[in-house]
């Protein structure tokens, strides 16, 4: 077999696994998960499954960086099909990108949130010491910190045309107009993973009106002179 055809075989059976364990986390959440359970669902050994993930941690992160790559996908196309219109229409384009991601995949944007308050809590990363030796030595791990701050460049930058065009009139820094945004984001996310299939919140608010509502929230927050 040649190098190229053993390279195809095994990036294959590592999707293969990573389908598997996305079920899985998804279906029982990720404490309870098993390699075993993976194994399963894939079709494969539990010995195949830690060949290629050796620990569950590097599995969980190889789905948090299928994530990332996604979600970074969708805005930077979101931000491409924008580059003509004003700053303002671009960022609540890219913010529509971000809350409609999160409701297609919900799961998706749990396991983004969980590496969030990870590197939070371990400062960024930094913080070794509160990590545990699978999150340590994660090849995922490492590859998503080259990717985590990509969203974050992408709107303050938009944030900032908008300014220069006239588009965004609130003056506050755009760090912390994405921080603003962000929180209304995460607010949603949360209670979006825990409705669920439900497609409501436990207030009986449906996700789409709330989803719109939010996008004139942030429209009027970027348009506020203050």
């Amino acid at each position: 077999m040649s190098n190229t055809n053993a390279s195809q075989k095994r990036t294959l059976k590592e999707a293969n696994i990573i389908d598997a364990a996305e079920k899985v986390f998804s279906a029982v959440g990720y404490s309870n998960t098993k390699m075993e359970d993976i194994a399963k669902e894939a079709g494969v050994s539990k010995g195949t499954v830690y060949f290629y993930f050796d620990t569950k941690e590097n599995l969980y992160m190889a789905v948090t960086y299928r994530a990332l790559l996604l979600l970074n996908d969708s805005l930077y196309r979101s931000h491409a099909a924008h580059k003509s219109s004003f700053g303002l229409e671009s960022v609540l384009a890219l913010a529509e990108t971000y809350l409609d991601f999160c409701a297609k995949y919900f799961f998706y944007s749990e396991v983004i949130l969980d590496y969030m308050t990870l590197n939070r809590s371990t400062q960024l990363g930094k913080d070794r010491a509160r990590m545990t030796d699978a999150i340590k030595e994660s090849m995922y791990y490492r590859m998503i910190q080259d990717i985590q701050n990509l969203p974050v460049k992408l709107i303050t930058g938009e944030i900032s045309r908008g300014v220069e065009d006239g588009s965004i009139v609130n003056r506050q820094r755009p760090e912390l107009l994405y921080l603003v945004a962000w929180g209304v984001v995460v607010g949603f996310v949360k209670l979006n993973v825990a409705a669920g299939s439900f497609r409501s919140t436990l207030h009986h608010v449906n996700t789409q009106e709330w989803r719109d509502y939010l996008i004139t929230v942030l429209r009027s927050d970027l348009l506020s002179n203050r």
